[in-house]
Formats: structure tokens, C-alpha cells, sequence
């Protein structure tokens, strides 16, 4: 039955449409548009107050809008929206009509406006500059709630995008220095913090140089490596600057005299409540986490196993605030909030490979091509099935055995590596053949089948760096895993062709390390770690991994993740 509010707003726009009962008209510029007071007062703060306080634009019959906020293509839709009930908006648009809402006092299309932002470009499709953009919309109107949406999803992320060139070019030092001030701040430790803020400051340096102990200010000082604060702020330039000088001085101090109580150490000294950490999920015992200070793996205090009688975990994924694991033929959840494990409802097929979050869903790709992709809506808790990532995969399968090498997620699409090898006819000789790349797009619900890497890989890790996708780590034969380490590989989407990426300056080593756009990635388990270790481009010795030898301890049965803990779980039992 249709709600008697309803029925009455829809004669309304049906009345305004007709030119019924019209009683005002709102000017800009030149186009006109007809309304109805009871309906603008009733909609809007802003008409209400000219209506029913008696300022001079209340009798007139033509009301002449003349702020620069509002333009003639914003009003018509937020018009329509309070007529209809319903809002017009789309990616170009959204913005300037979330600014003539707010000026009309509309809290119904401000609203409106901040749910699109908040899912179209906070949770689905997040990019620095249009952070930017509505920290600078959200501050100047005072939408604490779409600010404060998107500073938490922008510190949940810093690590991965804090040395993109988006963000050193777009992010302003009040920006930033509100970022570093939050005690979310997601970063592998409070030096890497530090050597990024750096970063930003150099980008820009004459023009940043005047805000650069605001930021550096911001950051925990108390806990940066002290090598690392002498050999970047003791410098001509640096103690130029008094309150840089000083900064240097109190952190000395600190580290010579650590105190709990001084007003530094409460300021700049305390952990942040909430850290990614690498962590190891094993099928039978307590989850580990690598120390990435001390470099070294140490039991967590919660995490306990999510089910004693486990053989392998297959993958996992950080969802907000629960963790997901494939664990033998079952999904487990825990949630890291209560500290409590619980077994989810299972796929349909048992061979899962990679979990991937877009949006509202989870993807589960199997480690099978037979089976057909899985994905879990979160709003409807329950899984659907939907097409194989291609159609080869249902044929010739006596022949052909098609290996998942990799799944990852990249601008709201899903992209899946298959490794293959046919068998021979008439006998148990195999032919390797090289990867091929399948993306899934969600708007259109289809698998498109992309092109093949330059080299075959088995066991490999898909991962994104700085926007492009990358295969590394596996092998290139699957029967003799030992013989041939697979090369690196970088996409080319606008020309959709695969390139081999060098490796001039990583030794010999057994943690699966390569270089990529000038990072050191460790893959341990299919799982890519970004070390931290950046190689100057004029490197031409190979760099030092001896630091990290710990890090490839692990049970082969594990998988690793990224997962925001509360510091108290660190603390080993």
C-alpha cells in the first residue's frame, strides 16, 4: 500500500508539472523554474526562513537566486529530488549539487549527496584526489560524517597509496596533518610514517619547506627509529626551521631518557590503537604476527585457531572489521572487534584459491577451473554463482588442466591468472603453456578473457603497484617447481600485453624477492609483502636482504594477510 506521504508528493510534482497552484517562481540567470512555497518551506530551512520571517523576497512572485553556489543545472535536480523524493546524480555533478543543497538548507539532498560520495567514491572506487575533494566539500559545509567516512577509509589505506604521485602532488599539509594526528593511521610502523612524510615534503620542498614541522610535528616521533629522525632532520636546512630544531631536541632527549609521563611521550611516544600487521593464520595453532621492527615472528595474544582439526589455509580477506579465511573445504570468520571465531556459511565448491572484495561483495576464485566463480553478498548473506572466467575451460578438459596463479582486485573489476598445460593425445607427455588473464566486470556480470603472459607461471601472486598489475613469485613449470623461478611480469592494459620486468639489483634469495617501480616485494605463500626498501634509481649494487631471513619462517599450510589489530593483541602470551 502506498504511504499517504507519498500519494501527496506525488500530486504535488504532478500539480508542478501541470502548472497547478503555482505561487513562486526561482530565477537563474535566465531559466526559471515553478514551485510552491508550502512545498519549499516545507522542504528547505533556508525557504522557510525567507517565507515565514517576512524578508523582502517573500511576497515577490519571481525570486531571483544570485549566489554563485547554485547553478541553474543544480537547482533543477534538487528541485526534482524534493518533488520527487528520489535524486538525479551522477559522478560530474554530485559535487556541485551537494554545494547548492547545502546553501538552500535542503538536508534531504545534502544527505542524499553524502551516501552517493560515501559509497560511489569512498568504498567503491577511492582515489586521493577525490579525497581531496571532499575533505576540502565536507570541511567548508561541515559534513563531519562524510569526513570523518572518508579520513578513516583514507588511514586504513595509507600505507598503499601515501607514496603514490597522486597523493605527494594533491594532499595539502592540513590534510595530511590530520591523517597522521588519527590513531587509525594504518602503517607498518611509525618510521615508515615518517620516511613517507619526508617524501611529501621533498616532492614539493620550496613550496613545503614553510608547513614542514606542522607535519612532521603530526607524526609519532617517539617511535621512529632515531638513526632515521637524525639522518633526515639534522640537516642545514632542516635546523634552520626552530620548531624542527626543537622537535630533534625532545625526540634526543626521549631516547636518551625515555619517560612515560613527559608531556612528549604522551604526545608523541604512544602506539596507535589500530595497526596492520602482517599475520600468518595457521590451520591448528595461533595465529603469528611479523614484528616489523625486530623482524621476527611472535605469537598474538587473541587469534586463536579457528578450528583444531584443519589440514591447509588456502587464503584470506579483511573485510571492515572481520577477517575471512579458507580453511580446507570451509570459510571461517572472525570478528576482530570481539575476538571471536565462527564458521561461515560455506561456497558451493570447496577449491577455493583467492578471496577479493568489490563493493558488496566477496569473490571466492577456485583453484579449479571447473568450477564456476562464487561471490558472497554481504547485504543478502548468501552466495551466487555466476559463469567460469571462460569458456576454454569447459572444453578439451582431458586434455587441458588450468591452474588459478593468481586473483586480485583493481578499479572495481576482479582479475584472475590461469596458468595451463595440455596433456598430449595418447600419452602423459604435458606442453606448458604460457598464463592468461581474465577480468570480471561487475556492471556487466561477465568474465572478458584479456591475453597471455610473456612466460608460464604456477603458484605465482597477481598483485597491484601504483595502479598496474603484476605477476611474480611460482614457477614455470608446475611437474619441476624447482627448476625455473618465474619472471616478473607487468600489464599493459591500454595496449593489453604483458612485459617482463627486470631484475638487476635483487641477489639470490629464498623469501621470493623482487623489485618492482623501485620496491622490494617479498612473496611468501602467494602473498605479496611490501617490505618497505626503496632502491634509488642510480642503485647499481644489489640490496641487502639479510635483515629479513626470518621472515620466510613460516608453515607452507599458512596464509598470510593484512589485518588491523589493536595493539594489546601484539602483547605474546
Amino acid at each position: 500500500m502506498v504511504a499517504h506521504s507519498e500519494i501527496l508528493l506525488s500530486k504535488c510534482a504532478q500539480f508542478r508539472e501541470q502548472g497547478e497552484f503555482i505561487d513562486v517562481r526561482l530565477q537563474v540567470n535566465e531559466e526559471v523554474f515553478s514551485a510552491h512555497r508550502i512545498v519549499l518551506a516545507a522542504s528547505s530551512d533556508y525557504f522557510h526562513a525567507m517565507f515565514a520571517h517576512g524578508m523582502k523576497e517573500s511576497n515577490r512572485e519571481v525570486i531571483e537566486l544570485k549566489d554563485e553556489s547554485i547553478s541553474a543545472a543544480a537547482l533543477k535536480i534538487v528541485l526534482e529530488s524534493i518533488y520527487s523524493g528520489h535524486l538525479q546524480v551522477n559522478d560530474e555533478n554530485v559535487f556541485e549539487v551537494l554545494v547548492a543543497a547545502d546553501h538552500l538548507q535542503v538536508k534531504t539532498v545534502v544527505q542524499q549527496c553524502c551516501d552517493y560520495l560515501q559509497n560511489q567514491f569512498v568504498q567503491l572506487r577511492f582515489d586521493v584526489q577525490r579525497y581531496c575533494q571532499i575533505c576540502i566539500i565536507a570541511n567548508r559545509h561541515g559534513l563531519t560524517d562524510l569526513q570523518e567516512a572518508a579520513q578513516s577509509k583514507m588511514a586504513s589505506m595509507y600505507k598503499e597509496v601515501c607514496e603514490k604521485e597522486e597523493f605527494l602532488s594533491h594532499i595539502d599539509a592540513d590534510q595530511l596533518s590530520h591523517l597522521l594526528k588519527r590513531d587509525d593511521l594504518s602503517a607498518p610502523s611509525e618510521t615508515f610514517v615518517f620516511k613517507s612524510v619526508m617524501q611529501w615534503i621533498k616532492h614539493k620542498k620550496e613550496a613545503r619547506m614553510p608547513v614542514a614541522a606542522k607535519v612532521i610535528g603530526a607524526v609519532r616521533l617517539g617511535l621512529v627509529d632515531i638513526k632515521d629522525l637524525i639522518e633526515e632532520l639534522e640537516t642545514d636546512e632542516m635546523q634552520q626551521v626552530p620548531e624542527i630544531h626543537m622537535l630533534l631536541h625532545e625526540s634526543l632527549l626521549h631516547f636518551a631518557r625515555p619517560s612515560n609521563s613527559s608531556s612528549f611521550a604522551k604526545e608523541k611516544a604512544q602506539p596507535r590503537s589500530t595497526g596492520r600487521v602482517i599475520v600468518a593464520i595457521h590451520p591448528k595453532t595461533h595465529m603469528m604476527y611479523f614484528d616489523i621492527e625486530e623482524k621476527q615472528w611472535k605469537q598474538l595474544s587473541s587469534l586463536a585457531p579457528a578450528t583444531k582439526n584443519a589440514v591447509k589455509c588456502h587464503c584470506a580477506e579483511t573485510v571492515g572489521g572481520e577477517l575471512f579465511v579458507a580453511i580446507d573445504s570451509c570459510i571461517y570468520c572472525y570478528d576482530i572487534e570481539t575476538d571471536r571465531w565462527q564458521k561461515h556459511e560455506d561456497p558451493p565448491h570447496k577449491k577455493i584459491s583467492s578471496l577479493s572484495t568489490i563493493g558488496d561483495y566477496m569473490y571466492a576464485i577456485s583453484s579449479k577451473s571447473k568450477e564456476v566463480t562464487q561471490r558472497y553478498s554481504f547485504p543478502k548473506r548468501k552466495w551466487q554463482s555466476f559463469e567460469r572466467a571462460s569458456d576454454a575451460f569447459t572444453k578439451c578438459l582431458d586434455y587441458y588442466e588450468y591452474y588459478n596463479c593468481g586473483t586480485t582486485a583493481l578499479c572495481s573489476k576482479v582479475y584472475a591468472l590461469y596458468g595451463h598445460k595440455e596433456r598430449e593425445p595418447l600419452s602423459d607427455h604435458y606442453q606448458i603453456h604460457t598464463a592468461v588473464l581474465h577480468c570480471f566486470d561487475p556492471e556487466s556480470n561477465k568474465w572478458h578473457e584479456k591475453t597471455s603472459t610473456c612466460r608460464s607461471h604456477f603458484g605465482s601472486s597477481l598483485f597491484v603497484v601504483n595502479g598496474r598489475l603484476y605477476v611474480a613469485g611460482g614457477y614455470e613449470n608446475i611437474d619441476s617447481p624447482f627448476a625455473n623461478p618465474a619472471p616478473v611480469e607487468v600489464y599493459d592494459e591500454h595496449n593489453n600485453k604483458w612485459s617482463v620486468v627486470e631484475q638487476k639489483r635483487i641477489p639470490k634469495n629464498n623469501l621470493g624477492a623482487v623489485e618492482i617501480e623501485g620496491r622490494v616485494y617479498f612473496i611468501i605463500n602467494k602473498f605479496p609483502i611490501d617490505s618497505g626498501i626503496r632502491i634509488p634509481p642510480e642503485e647499481v649494487y644489489p640490496v641487502y636482504l639479510g635483515d629479513w631471513k626470518n621472515l620466510g619462517n613460516v608453515a607452507n599450510n599458512a596464509a598470510l594477510c593484512y589485518v588491523p589489530l589493536k595493539r594489546e593483541s601484539f602483547k605474546a602470551d
